[in-house]
């Protein structure tokens, strides 16, 4: 899911400004570390908004 959000063009401060976590956190989670179950979900919930956000622009643009 992180890799997809990069690719979506965000940040890894962003991501985790969004997380309410620290940007080395999601370096580490980005590098295949272990994070807490709510960090999970927290980057599932951005993930799930961002690429429905994405699949809808791409969707308006056609």
């Amino acid at each position: 899911m992180l890799a997809s959000l990069f690719q979506l063009g965000l940040s890894q401060a962003e991501i985790a400004e969004l997380c309410d976590s620290t940007q080395p956190t999601i370096s580490r989670a980005a590098n295949g570390a272990m994070v807490r179950y709510e960090l999970g979900k927290a980057i599932e919930e951005i993930y799930l908004k961002k690429t429905k956000n994405h699949e809808a622009r791409q969707l308006l643009a056609q």
